[in-house]
C-alpha cells in the first residue's frame, strides 16, 4: 500500500514529470545515425521558450548587465542553442568512436597536441556554454584518458528541503538524473566530484592525461572575486592553481552550436605559467571572454541558472545580485 509520503514523492510538478519524458523516454527512441529524427523536434525549443515566463526576464535582465543592452532575438536563440544541446545530450550514452563525428568536429586540435607534447597533462577549462558534454564524451572517444570534474547526483537532503522551488527531490527528477548519468557513464572517460580527493588530479596530469574543469561551474570550496564580464564573480580558483603547481597547460575549450551545423570543438592556445593569477587572466580574458563575446547566445541558459540558484548558498555567480553579504568572505582578486 502506497503510504502518504510515498504518494508526496510520486506527485511532482508537471514541469518535473515533463523532465522524466524527456531524460528517461525520449532517449530510448533516438538514434545518432539518424540526425534528421532529432532537427525534426528541435521546433519545440518554442514551447520551451513561451512557456518559461520568469525566467526569460531574468535573462533579459542578465544580457542587460552583461552587455548594457539586449541583441534582438537573443535570448530566442539562446532557448533554441539550449534545447538543442538537450536534444543532443540524450544521445551520449549511444555515441562510438565510428559515429561521433555526425555531431562534432574539432578546430584547434593542434593546440590540444601541443600542450600533451610536454609531458604533464593538459586542463581543458570551459565555460558551461554550447554542448560540452560532447567535448567530453569525444575525448574520451578518440582515446584520451579523460577525467572530468563535475557536479553529480542529486542536491542534499536539506538543501532541496530548503530550496524545494528549485532542488525539488522526488520521484521523476532522480530517475531523469540517474538516466542522465548512467548514460554518461557508458563513455570511456571518469567523471569526479568535491568527494574525491584533488590528489587524484594531480595523478591524472602526471600520467600526461586530459582533465576537464568548467571554471564556471558552482562546486567547490573556495573562491575567489574576480572581474567578468564586466561584472564582479565569485569563481573557483582551482583550475589555475592545479595548472600552476603541476606545469600542465591550461586549454581554453569553446563548444560552438552554428545552425544547421555539427558543433565545434575550438581548442585555443595552450597557456602554461608559474602565477595561477596570471593564467586565470590570459585563460579567461584572453580566450574566453572574447568568445563569449562573439556567442553571447550560447551562455544564455547558463546565466540564468546561476540566478534562479542565487541565494542557495554563499557564493553566487556574480555579487551583483546576491541576496545578503555572505559572500564577502571570500577573498579579492587574487587566483
Amino acid at each position: 500500500m502506497l503510504t502518504r509520503s510515498d504518494l508526496a514523492d510520486l506527485r511532482g510538478s508537471p514541469k518535473d514529470v515533463a523532465r522524466w519524458m524527456f531524460w528517461v523516454k525520449l532517449r530510448e527512441s533516438l538514434d545518432p545515425e539518424r540526425p534528421e529524427s532529432l532537427a525534426r523536434l528541435l521546433p519545440l525549443w518554442r514551447a520551451q521558450y513561451a512557456l518559461a515566463g520568469r525566467q526569460r526576464a531574468l535573462m533579459v535582465d542578465e544580457y542587460r548587465r552583461w552587455l548594457g543592452e539586449v541583441p534582438e532575438n537573443i535570448v530566442a536563440e539562446a532557448y533554441r542553442i539550449a534545447f538543442r544541446v538537450h536534444l543532443e545530450e540524450l544521445l551520449l550514452g549511444k555515441l562510438t568512436p565510428h559515429n561521433w563525428q555526425r555531431w562534432l568536429t574539432l578546430a584547434g586540435k593542434e593546440h590540444l597536441d601541443a600542450a600533451l607534447a610536454r609531458g604533464k597533462g593538459a586542463i581543458l577549462i570551459f565555460p558551461h556554454a554550447g554542448n560540452f558534454m560532447f567535448m567530453h564524451a569525444v575525448m574520451g572517444l578518440m582515446g584520451h584518458r579523460y577525467t572530468q570534474y563535475a557536479a553529480r547526483g542529486m542536491a542534499p537532503l536539506e538543501v532541496s528541503q530548503a530550496h524545494a522551488d528549485v532542488f525539488a527531490n522526488n520521484k521523476w527528477r532522480r530517475e531523469a538524473r540517474a538516466a542522465r548519468e548512467a548514460n554518461e557513464d557508458r563513455l570511456p572517460i571518469t567523471f569526479i566530484s568535491l568527494d574525491t580527493s584533488v590528489r587524484e588530479l594531480y595523478r591524472c596530469l602526471g600520467r600526461n592525461e586530459l582533465v576537464g574543469i568548467a571554471f564556471d561551474g558552482r562546486i567547490g570550496q573556495k573562491w575567489a572575486k574576480v572581474p567578468y564580464l564586466g561584472r564582479t564573480a565569485l569563481l573557483n580558483p582551482g583550475p589555475y592553481r592545479l595548472a600552476a603547481s603541476t606545469g600542465a597547460a591550461l586549454v581554453p575549450t569553446l563548444m560552438e552550436c552554428p545552425d544547421g551545423e555539427a558543433n565545434i570543438c575550438r581548442f585555443a592556445e595552450p597557456i602554461w605559467g608559474k602565477d595561477a593569477g596570471e593564467l586565470r587572466e590570459h585563460a579567461l580574458g584572453g580566450a574566453i571572454e572574447p568568445w563569449l563575446r562573439a556567442h553571447p547566445e550560447h551562455y544564455g541558459i547558463w546565466l540564468t541558472h546561476c540566478r534562479e540558484r542565487a541565494a542557495v548558498d554563499d557564493h553566487p555567480f556574480f555579487t551583483d545580485y546576491a541576496p545578503d553579504e555572505r559572500w564577502n568572505r571570500w577573498d579579492g582578486e587574487g587566483a
